[in-house]
């Protein structure tokens, strides 16, 4: 029955019937809201670049992938290394082929004279070359035994140019899944002439970093002449240029790899100024300059581009993504680590 006649009863009635659709309305809407968030808004997010901080860390050069003419190269030790810090580079590693040229001031002036920090390194080869650091084990018959020396001289290990062998991905799963010594993998080699390291490494981290296992990706020269010089390096993040900072940059994944193909001669790739992670809310940012374009990649295919990414607006992040910023050149390019991302 309705209280009240006539028009005045109609308008009171009107009234309450859109009050009442109003707040189920509002209930329904704030129903949505609230399952929306509580399935997407928190996630848990392996940042390697978490404890940067960016407005006080150095960004220094490194190249981890050199030879000289004690073993398989053509520049002698202190011409390498001459050549390297001419063009900047703050870390170096010397990697002569199963040989280890350590230390340096037995070949050549100190390298804190120079203001390097010098990574005692070889390459050895049994079925696939490794970059060993830190350790002057020497190479095995198996790739396991060469491994095993490397623990027990609490070594690391590079798996080197993966695009130049024919191994499946399960090999490699295996391997890094049983020697947590292999931090990494060469994604670019003597500027790009193994096109397979990025498909391999991004195949290898669909499997592994959902499982919390990350594998670092570096990009190296390769160097065997003066050439070969400059087209690839690493820049590492770090409190400040010592022997620990540079080993803790590269167990944590506290650096970025680049790759440019005319060198210090060309145009220089973009610069990363910072990464923000809101693991809460599911917002990555990267900050950078002189880019052309930023292409977010998961599983080997880019999912997004841009400088900020909403995982909650996406569906096609598959356990990681990392990120490449383009030059605005077109060829020089610079990339980020992965990050583990998985929804709680």
């Amino acid at each position: 029955m309705i209280h009240g006649s006539g028009e005045r009863g109609v308008r009171i009635y009107s009234h309450r019937i859109c009050l009442f659709l109003i707040t189920c309305a509002a209930a329904i809407l704030s129903g949505c809201t609230t399952s929306h968030v509580s399935q997407n808004s928190h996630w848990d997010i392996d940042n390697p670049y978490a404890n940067v901080d960016w407005s006080r860390y150095l960004k220094v050069k490194a190249n981890f992938h050199t030879h000289t003419t004690r073993a398989g190269g053509r520049l002698s030790p202190a011409e390498a290394v001459k050549e390297y810090d001419r063009l900047g580079y703050g870390v170096l590693s010397i990697t002569d082929h199963g040989s280890v040229t350590w230390p340096w001031d037995s070949y050549m002036h100190n390298p804190e004279q120079l203001g390097m920090v010098a990574v005692q390194g070889s390459e050895l080869s049994s079925s696939h070359d490794l970059g060993v650091y830190f350790s002057d084990v020497s190479g095995k018959s198996t790739l396991s035994d060469t491994l095993a020396g490397v623990r027990s001289q609490n070594g690391l290990g590079v798996m080197f140019h993966p695009g130049r062998y024919n191994w499946s991905t399960q090999q490699y799963v295996d391997l890094y899944s049983e020697w947590h010594e292999l931090v990494g993998m060469e994604v670019f080699n003597q500027g790009d002439r193994y096109r397979g390291d990025r498909k391999t490494w991004d195949a290898l981290l669909s499997v592994l970093m959902p499982q919390g296992r990350p594998v670092w990706g570096f990009s190296n020269d390769d160097m065997h002449k003066p050439g070969h010089v400059g087209r690839n390096w690493n820049v590492l993040l770090l409190p400040e240029l010592s022997a620990e900072t540079v080993r803790t940059a590269i167990e944590q994944g506290a650096f970025f790899f680049v790759y440019a193909p005319k060198g210090h001669k060309g145009a220089m790739p973009p610069v990363v100024k910072a990464i923000e992670v809101d693991a809460q809310k599911g917002i990555i940012r990267i900050t950078a300059t002189d880019y052309a374009r930023i292409e977010w990649i998961s599983a080997g295919r880019i999912v997004h581009r841009g400088e900020m990414m909403d995982l909650a607006e996406k569906s096609n992040v598959h356990g990681y993504v990392r990120i490449v910023l383009h030059a605005k050149d077109g060829g020089s390019l610079i990339g980020t680590q992965p990050m583990r991302i998985q929804p709680r």
